[in-house]
């Protein structure tokens, strides 16, 4: 998506350019630019144009205090004694305040090979950690360390880039349409003489946009944000090529630059890289909210070197959290067992009448086409047709059985447009028929009747080749049509299902489902979506690698749920508990109780904190669930508590298809100021409302489990971490019935934590 913004903001900003030419904007009030040393003011007929010099560019000294602290964490493993002595020193020196961009270009590439060695030193530990319950999860927290540092020196590599950049250069210059209230206006007053239906301004938000600019002052940042929710709509993943063609045809290049420059704030490197460690500190929707708010403030600018860094952020902060793989097989076992069709034939053929009844069997097949870009299939038909015919003339009629087998071959692409069929099905086929009688009008002379036969017969073995002929180009193009109606009509089914099923309640919430990667290998089909919101953070750890050989698995990053789970209207909300408990029904499984209600609980009122009111977590083999809540009050009349938070753990297990999700008391707490313990008996009761001691999951959605016969498939890997569901799917081995996640991580850990980019 950023590579379509870059070019659509370069256009942009072409055209933006002509317009200033053409319509004298550059005399209009309020411009400004800057270069070095000094600031002036120049005069002209329409306001002041400011320019501003910068002789120096600063220090640059990341903030390395979260990693710092995430070394630290691990100094009890032996393997790491040099490797933390080292790499924390080499961090140290970064916090000095003299530092050249090559001295400090050194340390990163030092660093570099400290994230390399980091990943050697988990592959030593690997075999002690899988033999040793206590030290179980040293050597994915040691892989971790590798993919930690390089996501902070791809950060910290452009920023530096860009510096250099800057300092050839000599000078940095940048452009405003306009300051405050004026480009404002300006913005306002280009938008209304665009007329946008009103469909597309409900859409694109510009009344929320008008109304801020009304209300607030010009440099608020709700204008900011109103400004950039209206970016966020123009430059949609979710539009079709339609939609955004016609977007860009009402809105203007001079309203999209009015727009961005609405949407930005002169950049502060300082600033990111704090977001960032307070972020990789403590990972949560208010830390998320602030590096958000700097990764939108580089996306909309116009610098090479700022959206670069955006760039950066949206691979390691912001990156795909769903990801699902199916093999070619998988795919296979979903295809349905095709039943014979029997279908008249009448039609005429050399002036004969031709008619009987023609019986199809076939059997269908999907070959993977390996592609990096999209998802490429090949849907094959194979097959035999056997017919049973009669061909009249105004003499003879002569009967006939045809044996024809075809093959019909469909490409299938699917992309970030859409899923289509991808030229005209191809058949081939090999045919023949047989004579098997022949009748005459003059059967009933004996002598005439057999000559009559005897030609008939002779011409029909001396035309055999032809009629073949016309018989397979008969079978081919009637084999072709079936495949190009079926597919279609098949096609049509899975889009309607996609986007009512799947994308249109995503879009509901103000998610984007954006794709990050469809591709095919010979043996795989790879789909990774990002879900979230403009607004929201995703993945920023390296997801388990799958086995290449399973026959399907999926991996589920926390994000994708928490960012669903923001927007579902609990944010700074009040609920009852049977309100609350119908309210998350369909998202995290709770379920209305026939139990009758205890008075206390009938009148609970339960006020949810205003970032991450429920918080998921995947962490090293337990699902946790976190309730934060502004006020929890039990009874009518009842205590009123402050900012409490309410934890579940869950350990999973897995039986057979099934994921059995079992509750952990020693995960389970409750927390808060001067609380009592009559006051954590008291909020228990509600824990127990809320959440279940059991739940099971179907590791396959039902449609799907009903397509195949699942008695022979088991979850082959199941494991949870850093963030990370990952669940594959095989064929049933020689296993037990029932094996804990500890069991899986012990077979995991075969498998390396791969980098997701």
């Amino acid at each position: 998506m950023l590579t379509r913004f870059a070019r659509n903001a370069f256009l942009g900003l072409l055209f933006a350019t002509v317009w200033m030419t053409s319509n004298g904007l550059a005399r209009q009030s309020a411009q400004h630019a800057h270069f070095n040393d000094g600031t002036a003011s120049l005069a002209n007929e329409g306001g002041p144009v400011w320019v501003t010099f910068q002789s120096e560019l600063r220090n640059y000294r990341p903030s390395t205090v979260a990693l710092i602290q995430q070394i630290e964490s691990l100094a009890s493993i032996p393997e790491l004694d040099s490797w933390s002595s080292e790499t924390l020193a080499l961090l140290g020196q970064l916090s000095q305040e003299k530092l050249t961009s090559d001295q400090t270009r050194e340390l990163y590439e030092r660093l570099e090979t400290q994230a390399g060695l980091a990943t050697d030193i988990s592959e030593v530990v690997r075999e002690r950690c899988e033999n040793s319950p206590e030290t179980q999860y040293d050597y994915c927290d040691i892989a971790r360390l590798s993919y930690r540092i390089n996501r902070r020196l791809a950060i910290w590599n452009t920023i530096l880039d860009s510096k250099g950049q800057l300092e050839a250069d000599q000078q940095a210059v940048t452009h405003s349409f306009g300051m405050g209230s004026v480009s404002q206006q300006r913005l306002l007053d280009d938008l209304a003489a665009s007329n946008i239906d009103s469909v597309w301004r409900d859409y694109l938000m510009l009344e929320s946009l008008e109304s801020a600019m009304a209300n607030a002052s010009p440099e608020s940042s709700k204008i900011r944000t109103a400004a950039r929710e209206v970016l966020a709509r123009i430059y949609s993943p979710v539009l079709d090529k339609e939609q955004a063609d016609y977007v860009s045809s009402v809105i203007s290049p001079y309203s999209l630059q009015l727009l961005k420059d609405i949407a930005t704030l002169p950049f502060d490197e300082t600033e990111l890289l704090r977001r960032i460690e307070n972020y990789e500190s403590n990972p949560s929707s208010l830390t998320g909210y602030y590096l958000n708010d700097q990764y939108q403030n580089l996306l909309w600018s116009e610098k090479p070197n700022e959206i670069a860094m955006a760039k950066a952020i949206e691979t390691h902060y912001r990156n795909a959290n769903i990801r699902l793989a199916f093999s070619e097989r998988f795919l296979n076992r979903l295809l349905p067992k095709l039943p014979e069709i029997e279908q008249p034939v009448n039609q005429r053929i050399k002036g004969a009448r031709v008619f009987g009844k023609s019986l199809i069997s076939n059997q269908l097949r999907v070959n993977l086409i390996p592609d990096d870009s999209q998802i490429q299939l090949n849907v094959e038909t194979r097959g035999d047709v056997q017919t049973d015919t009669e061909a009249k003339t105004r003499v003879f009629k002569l009967t006939n059985l045809g044996r024809a087998n075809f093959e019909v071959f469909q490409n299938i692409m699917i992309n970030e447009e859409g899923i289509e069929a991808v030229g005209d099905p191809y058949a081939r086929a090999k045919a023949k028929q047989s004579l098997v009688g022949v009748e005459s009008g003059w059967d009933n002379h004996p002598i005439l009747g057999k000559i009559a036969r005897n030609i008939a017969e002779n011409n029909l073995k001396r035309e055999a080749s032809e009629t073949d002929r016309m018989y397979k180009q008969t079978v081919e193009s009637s084999v072709e049509e079936q495949m190009r109606e079926q597919v279609g009509e098949q096609l049509q089914v899975v889009r309607e299902l996609a986007y009512t099923k799947l994308f249109q309640p995503l879009f509901g919430m103000d998610l984007e489902p954006e794709p990050k990667q469809l591709s095919t290998t010979e043996d795989q089909m790879v789909v990774r979506y990002r879900i979230g919101g403009r607004d929201q953070m995703a993945a920023n750890t390296a997801r388990p690698l799958d086995s290449a050989s399973s026959l399907m698995s999926f991996q589920l990053h926390q994000s994708a749920i928490n960012n669903a789970i923001s927007r579902i209207g609990l944010n700074g909300n009040k609920f009852t508990v049977d309100e609350l408990v119908t309210h998350l029904k369909d998202f995290v499984g709770a379920e209305n109780s026939t139990e009758p209600r205890a008075e206390s609980d009938r009148h609970a009122e339960i006020g949810f904190a205003y970032f991450d009111p429920i918080l998921v977590e995947f962490q090293e083999d337990q699902l946790r669930v976190t309730l934060n809540l502004r006020s929890l009050k039990i009874g009518e009349k009842g205590k009123v508590w402050k900012n409490v938070s309410l934890t579940a753990a869950y350990r999973f297990v897995r039986d057979g298809m099934k994921i059995q999700l079992q509750q952990n008391d020693d995960g389970t707490r409750i927390r808060g100021k001067r609380l009592r313990f009559g006051d954590k008996a008291a909020i228990s009761t509600v824990m127990k409302v809320l959440f279940k001691k059991e739940y099971s999951v179907a590791s396959l959605p039902e449609k799907i489990a009903q397509r195949i016969d699942t008695s022979q498939l088991e979850i082959s890997q199941l494991s949870v971490s850093d963030g990370w569901l990952a669940v594959s799917v095989d064929d049933r081995e020689t296993k037990t019935a029932q094996e804990t996640v500890l069991d899986m991580f012990r077979t995991s850990t075969n498998r390396k934590l791969m980098n997701r980019r």
